[in-house]
């Protein structure tokens, strides 16, 4: 008879060393954590420092050299139409 992930998991978990079994009791305090994980989450909005910003101008500036750029109206055009405003 096959066992189940949850029955699984408790025999994996059963024949850890202390020293890993501790590794594995933190990373499940982590991720329960929503504090943690809230500050780990990605935020567009967060405040750039001097080094990120100049980062993204010089990635703009490669892709407006490249032609790969799109003139204001349409890109405002294309988001109406796909938001229905």
């Amino acid at each position: 008879m096959e066992m189940s992930t949850y029955e699984a998991t408790v025999s994996m978990i059963r024949d850890l060393p202390d020293n890993e079994l501790l590794l594995v009791k933190e990373f499940i305090k982590r991720i329960t954590s929503k504090d943690e994980i809230r500050k780990e989450m990605y935020n567009p909005y967060k405040p750039l420092t001097r080094e990120e910003v100049i980062e993204q101008l010089s990635i703009a500036k490669k892709h407006a050299d490249e032609g790969r750029v799109m003139e204001g109206h349409r890109a405002s055009s294309n988001i109406r139409e796909k938001y229905g405003l």
